[in-house]
């Protein structure tokens, strides 16, 4: 490496996320925001009983939410299901927009 120079983190690459019946791109599914989703940042709900190939599991199914970012996908897992819980617990009541513990000064 020539001096001066200093080595950069790898690129990531992001990809939108496309509806394919509309053919367009998503939007972030943080409700405060209107950027369009990206790949990496995706969460599968599982809506059943059960492991999923469990024989409960054929009642139920799986939704899928995509996200612009890490910190909006953080947003929204913590303000969800039974992370809710405990993240009002931890906040005086306070549950939307909150990162998870650890996690309010690094992202």
């Amino acid at each position: 490496m020539p001096i001066g120079m200093q080595a950069s983190a790898p690129a990531r690459v992001e990809r939108l996320m496309i509806n394919l019946d509309t053919m367009h791109p998503m939007m972030c599914g943080w409700d405060e925001c209107d950027r369009h989703a990206r790949t990496p940042y995706q969460v599968r709900v599982h809506e059943h009983v059960g492991r999923c190939n469990s024989e409960q599991a054929q009642y139920g199914r799986h939704s899928h939410y995509v996200f612009c970012s890490e910190r909006h996908l953080l947003y929204w897992v913590t303000a969800s299901g039974a992370n809710a819980h405990h993240t009002a617990a931890r906040n005086q009541g306070r549950i939307y927009g909150q990162l998870p513990e650890g996690l309010r000064n690094r992202i």
